[in-house]
C-alpha cells in the first residue's frame, strides 16, 4: 500500500483562500439584502421572489429586517404625515388635517 504525501502547508493555504472568499460572499449578500430591505415594498417583494432557500439559512434576516423597519420614530414623537385615499376611493385623507381637532387612532393589520 502507498503512502500519499500531503502538503498540510498548501492544503491550511487552499482552507484559507477558501474562508475568506466565502466570508467576502457572505458579507456581499448581507449588504445586498441590506440595501434591498430599505427599498419599496414592490421592490423588495421582486427581489426576495427570486432569491435561493440556501440564502434565508446563511443570512441573518431577521435583523437585518428588524433594523431596516426600525425606523426614526420613538414613543412620544409626533406621527409623520401621510395621504391615504378613502375606502370608496372619493377623495384623500390626510393625517395633518386632524392635528389640534380631535384624537386619531391608527390600526395596522389585518380584518381577517
Amino acid at each position: 500500500m502507498k503512502k500519499l504525501d500531503v502538503n498540510w502547508k498548501r492544503v491550511r493555504e487552499i482552507a484559507w483562500k477558501s474562508a475568506i472568499v466565502l466570508g467576502c460572499l457572505w458579507l456581499a449578500g448581507v449588504v445586498f439584502f441590506d440595501y434591498a430591505m430599505h427599498q419599496t415594498p414592490e421592490r423588495f417583494g421582486r427581489i426576495m421572489s427570486r432569491t435561493p432557500v440556501i440564502a434565508f439559512i446563511a443570512l441573518p434576516f431577521e435583523t437585518l429586517w428588524t433594523r431596516a423597519r426600525a425606523g426614526d420614530l420613538h414613543t412620544g414623537d409626533m406621527a409623520p404625515d401621510f395621504n391615504l385615499p378613502t375606502l370608496d376611493k372619493s377623495t384623500h385623507v390626510e393625517l395633518s388635517s386632524f392635528r389640534g381637532k380631535q384624537p386619531v387612532v391608527l390600526v395596522f393589520g389585518s380584518y381577517t
